[in-house]
């Protein structure tokens, strides 16, 4: 059984959770379940009162940005409960076997606790704001905390920073079971003043939604009745990322590729491709804007591109937070008189459930993928050793 255990400064408050990763999937998410101590509590609290929060931030600027008042960080409490030993009670729904553990080991002044989350809280997502930027230090994005204080009263929600802890957290979202796949298809057309006949391009995807480190295949069929030739196509997959708090859009490229095979496409011609795609974080870290899944380790091959955001309601406008959604842009280059044809086709990018035979796939992939990369340093490091070896010898016989 794994703890995660935080105090606070003075050594008197502690918080125990048994994960740090909270996920929503088929309209549910789990609760925060944990533990509160409070060391020689009757002379710690002296009447006083112990509140834990569930705490959401959500950042839209770098902090060193922030001058003459001006914050781009808004924080919001969206769970809170009292916890006391002296009126221990029991938390809402089932205590946990860590809960009971605990609270048993401890013993008088540990309190067990529970905190909810809303039905529509956003997913923990950190905003990549600049190319040289440390992963580790990134600090723009949604953030969870669960954050326990001391307070005097029913009203303060701060309390001292000497009696307050506060332990990161994340929530994620799986995709549920019984999603509907689809086959979305997207078409377009262009026509031109000086001549007779339109370019039609048709791009499809096999289903709508896919997983983190799936291939994506992507169909294209062209058709040229017009007297204009195709030059080139190229497909790009945009990130597209709303700022909901501060009423902000905008776009990054996560994947893209460039073909000429069959072209040039002249009048009367069509052709069928299809284009394999894979959208990696790894490929494009450091892009300015970039949104990630928020990480509690530090490490930067941990991130994968932020999961398309899901609403229970079906309402995409009922989103809060930083709303995040993908769509494939595919471009015909027409030359320079006849310009570009585009279209426009959105899918869903999302994490499978962990005992689900997609989810185990993949991490087969993963292994087979990390096998191979193993294997090739090691290869290249038995040649290192070979030569330094031959080199030595050849040395000795010098002397």
């Amino acid at each position: 059984m794994k703890i995660f255990k935080k105090c606070a400064p003075n050594g008197r408050v502690y918080v125990y959770l048994g994960k740090r990763e909270y996920v929503q999937c088929d309209g549910n998410i789990e609760p925060v379940q944990g533990v509160i101590y409070i060391q020689d509590w009757k002379d710690t609290l002296k009447g006083r009162k112990v509140y834990v929060q569930l705490v959401v931030t959500f950042r839209h600027g770098r902090e060193e940005d922030e001058t003459m008042g001006l914050s781009f960080k808004k924080e919001l409490v969206i769970d809170r409960v009292s916890v006391n030993p002296s009126e221990k009670s029991e938390p809402d729904g089932k205590a946990t076997k860590l809960q009971t553990v605990l609270s048993a080991k401890l013993g008088e002044g540990a309190v067990p606790f529970t905190l909810k989350f809303p039905e529509l809280a956003p997913n923990s997502v950190t905003i990549c704001s600049s190319e040289d930027e440390d992963p580790s230090k990134r600090s723009m994005g949604v953030f969870y905390e669960v954050r326990a204080h001391i307070a005097e009263n029913q009203d303060d929600h701060i309390g001292k920073k000497g009696s307050t802890v506060g332990m990161g957290i994340r929530k994620s979202q799986y995709a549920s079971n019984d999603m509907k796949q689809r086959s979305p298809t997207s078409t377009a057309e262009k026509g031109f003043v000086f001549g007779s006949g339109k370019v039609q391009v048709e791009a499809s995807l096999d289903k709508e939604v896919f997983y983190h480190g799936e291939d994506i295949p992507l169909h294209i069929s062209i058709n040229n009745n017009s007297k204009k030739s195709v030059k080139s196509m190229s497909s790009t997959i945009n990130q597209h990322c709303e700022l909901s708090m501060v009423n902000a859009h905008y776009s990054c490229k996560v994947a893209r590729l460039e073909s000429q095979d069959g072209c040039p496409l002249q009048s009367g011609g069509s052709i069928n491709r299809t284009f394999i795609l894979k959208p990696l974080a790894q490929i494009c870290q450091g892009t300015r804007g970039l949104v990630l899944d928020a990480s509690l380790s530090k490490q930067q091959d941990e991130s994968n591109l932020a999961s398309s955001s899901l609403a229970g309601t079906g309402n995409t406008n009922d989103l809060l937070g930083v709303v995040v959604s993908y769509s494939i842009k595919v471009c015909l280059n027409l030359g320079g008189m006849g310009g570009t044809l585009e279209t426009d086709l959105p899918f869903k990018l999302v994490h499978p459930k962990p005992d689900s035979k997609e989810m185990r796939n993949l991490q087969k992939e993963k292994n087979s993928a990390r096998d191979q990369t193993t294997e090739k340093r090691k290869r290249m490091f038995q040649g290192q050793d070979s030569v330094l070896n031959e080199s030595f010898n050849e040395s000795q016989d010098c002397s």
